[in-house]
């Protein structure tokens, strides 16, 4: 028994100086990610049919990995929320998926010469209440390893979704060599991987994480030579009626960030799509243009030097309660709903961000 706390201590030792690190890194990277993004974005709406779109495409998808991979490391290594919680159709995202990953079961295992087939079994069931883009990762991890499990002889992934008593259970299958009594043993461990340098051993971990904070359970069955299940039970919930409230629509925004660069590329993306938009470089800067303009919606970043963005949306909540405020944190910021409720944010992002999701934060302040 002391061997194993000792062990546990140990690992928590660990995983406490790689958060660390990864918090200070992750900071950094996402600035970098988000400039890249915002400008990528721009370029893509001026230049729809010029022939260096499917080069900026690329470039596109390559930052958006390299966000998805720092948000899976400090996710692993850190205690945080997942955002808000939202109704949504378990078959839904797991088409999503399906379509997400098809360039790897599909166009490059085709051009090895490789057939991989896709089995859907989704059974009509009720919309489950999630965070719906990290259950996504979940998803995404086991699809990928159930693809790299039949990549190279070809194969059969079956995807199944039902409802049983008060759960949902989702069983992704791979027709590929399986694993041993050991591999399974140690599946689920940070750090574990069986890829070599190809897998950083954060994936399977992570998931496991996420399915247990939404109180469900995850399994792995797996025999060498019997192909690989994995097993995710969700518990089902009453849905509460919530009454409908209508807000005036969003006109007029203020976008408030310190990053020079990243702040110009999403204020011109927001201006393409329709919005009045003027720009502050810090707190300060923003409530004298507040003193000046009336704004729908404030759209800020919460690291800033003189005025952050906690002391802002508490000013204009308390001087323009009809104002919308989104706020926008690094990983540094200890960001959850609690937090968020408690200074009367009508909602929140996470660097990097692709400007689908503000724009699709912006939209959801309307409703």
């Amino acid at each position: 028994m002391s061997k194993r706390k000792s062990t546990k201590k140990e690992m928590n030792r660990k995983l406490l100086a790689v958060g660390e690190l990864a918090s200070g890194v992750a900071h950094n990277f996402n600035n970098l990610i988000n400039v890249i993004l915002s400008k990528t974005d721009l370029l893509l709406k001026k230049m729809e049919d010029h022939p260096a779109v499917s080069d900026l495409t690329i470039i596109r998808r390559a930052a958006t990995e390299a966000a998805q991979v720092v948000q899976r490391l400090h996710r692993t290594t850190q205690e945080k929320g997942y955002g808000k919680k939202e109704w949504i159709n378990i078959n839904e995202l797991l088409y999503e998926v399906m379509e997400m990953t098809k360039p790897r079961w599909q166009d490059e295992a085709g051009q090895r010469g490789v057939s991989i087939r896709i089995s859907l079994q989704l059974e009509n069931i009720p919309k489950i209440y999630v965070w719906s883009a990290a259950l996504k990762e979940v998803f995404m991890n086991i699809m990928l390893n159930a693809i790299d499990a039949v990549f190279m002889k070809g194969g059969v992934i079956m995807v199944q979704t039902q409802a049983y008593g008060q759960n949902l259970k989702i069983m992704i299958l791979d027709s590929g060599e399986g694993m041993s009594k050991a591999t399974v043993k140690q599946i689920f461990k940070p750090f574990f991987t069986t890829k070599g340098e190809r897998g950083s051993g954060l994936g399977l971990s992570t998931s496991y994480e996420i399915i247990k904070k939404h109180r469900g359970d995850l399994e792995v069955q797996s025999m060498l030579g019997t192909g690989t299940t994995f097993v995710i039970s969700l518990p089902l919930a009453k849905k509460a009626s919530t009454p409908f409230k209508k807000n005036p629509l969003i006109k007029k925004i203020m976008l408030v960030d310190d990053e020079q660069d990243y702040r110009k590329a999403t204020a011109e993306l927001l201006s393409l799509e329709g919005y009045d938009v003027e720009q502050a470089s810090d707190g300060h800067e923003a409530l004298e243009k507040l003193k000046k303009n009336r704004f729908d919606l404030i759209l800020s970043d919460i690291s800033m030097p003189k005025l952050s963005g906690h002391d802002l949306v508490q000013k204009v909540k308390a001087e323009h309660k009809n104002t919308k405020v989104i706020l926008i944190s690094g990983f540094n910021e200890k960001l959850n709903h609690e937090t968020m409720k408690a200074l009367k944010v009508d909602g929140w992002l996470t660097k990097p961000c692709l400007f689908e999701d503000i724009s699709e934060a912006i939209k959801k302040t309307c409703h």
